[in-house]
């Protein structure tokens, strides 16, 4: 999808040894999303692929521009996961964005620790399996209850809880928990008797 839009924004655009990493690198961090995908590849009207890569630390202020005849949410990566983000009821908001202060994946049972505060019936299982079945969180591995967040949707609602005023609260249980854990591991010395 990349290199077929890359095509309509440069016709003579082409992959080769010199660029295969940076079209590789960009893929990736974009994690598939089609919309990005395709403001990405917009962009190599004025820009390299690497220079496109290297831009991607802030991936919504770049992918902006898509067609004017498109839809509103489909014009900027912004615009597409706000839209998305809005459909979700409150309760998966709130989750969502305290998921966010997990750079990797995280259990079940990481996320009731850092994502339950007694607010509402909801349960925060039920609220992740919400997000999973909206694609917003990503079940890995159904054995061990692991899940991650898509670094774009990750950094959407990191900046939804650090706009809340939430961020340091949120930190805190994610580093009381990390700590129980750790208390929790048995030590090297331990032996059992």
């Amino acid at each position: 999808l990349f290199v077929e839009r890359a095509r309509r924004a440069r016709p003579s655009f082409a992959v080769t040894d010199a660029n295969a990493g940076e079209v590789l690198e960009i893929c990736k961090r974009l994690e598939g999303i089609p919309l990005a995908l395709e403001l990405a590849a917009a962009r190599l009207r004025v820009m390299s692929a690497a220079q496109i890569r290297d831009g991607l630390h802030d991936r919504f202020r770049l992918l902006t521009g898509g067609a004017r005849t498109a839809v509103p949410r489909q014009q900027t990566l912004q615009a597409s996961v706000d839209w998305s983000y809005g459909l979700l009821a409150n309760g998966e908001r709130r989750v969502l964005d305290r998921l966010s202060v997990f750079s990797g994946g995280f259990t079940m049972a990481a996320a009731e620790a850092v994502c339950s505060d007694g607010e509402g019936d909801e349960d925060v299982l039920d609220l992740v399996l919400a997000l999973v079945d909206k694609s917003l969180v990503v079940a890995e591995d159904e054995a061990e209850s692991r899940f991650t967040l898509l670094e774009t949707v990750r950094q959407y609602a990191a900046a939804r809880l650090a706009d809340a005023g939430g961020s340091e609260a949120v930190r805190r249980c994610h580093y009381d928990h990390c700590v129980e854990l750790c208390r929790n591991q048995p030590s090297h010395g331990d032996t059992d008797a």
